[in-house]
């Protein structure tokens, strides 16, 4: 229980930190967002739409929904392209994490560094490093195309099947989209 209570009171330090106090400005768009699947990681190289960048790594497909409401809101793919495994089960990664809304095929773009530390022997907590959730949100296609901005993670790993690639994702993500 103490655990659940410092990672939620640490997600909303940190999403706060990212959306600030200020909701009268009509340029930031905040969104809350939950990435949810139990999926097998597929090799990928591919340049990301909207940002040009080549990448190359695992992907791992998920089901995006709002976190408030539940409605589905389209998927996720999350491009694992570099990942350095500790002693103590703790790890590092890096990731481009693109979300496509289905309303209108949309796509928005995290580039992300991720820690990970183990919470028992089959599940992960992982967490954006704290600097970089004021400026990882790097653009998108559609109605995010050229945006900016910063997003928060808290998010649940169950790596039971991980050796035969798959990994189940509970996600959550704060985010302040800037215009």
């Amino acid at each position: 229980m103490k655990t659940v209570i410092v990672k939620t009171v640490l997600f909303l330090f940190l999403f706060a930190s990212v959306t600030g106090c200020n909701d009268d400005d009509d340029s930031k768009e905040l969104l809350t967002l939950r990435a949810v699947g139990a999926v097998v990681g597929q090799p990928i190289e591919t340049t990301i739409e909207g940002v040009g960048i080549k990448v190359s790594g695992n992907a791992f497909h998920l089901n995006l929904f709002d976190y408030q409401t539940g409605e589905f809101l389209g998927s996720v793919k999350d491009i694992n392209v570099d990942t350095e495994v500790f002693d103590d089960g703790s790890m590092k990664g890096e990731n481009y994490t693109i979300f496509t809304f289905s309303d209108d095929n949309s796509t928005l773009v995290l580039h992300n560094f991720i820690d990970m530390t183990p919470v028992n022997e089959v599940t992960l907590a992982a967490v954006i490093q704290p600097k970089n959730t004021i400026s990882n949100i790097i653009g998108g296609t559609g109605r995010f195309a050229g945006v900016t901005g910063g997003s928060t993670l808290e998010a649940t790993l169950d790596i039971t099947g991980l050796a035969l690639g798959s990994v189940a994702f509970d996600c959550t993500y704060g985010m302040t989209v800037n215009r």
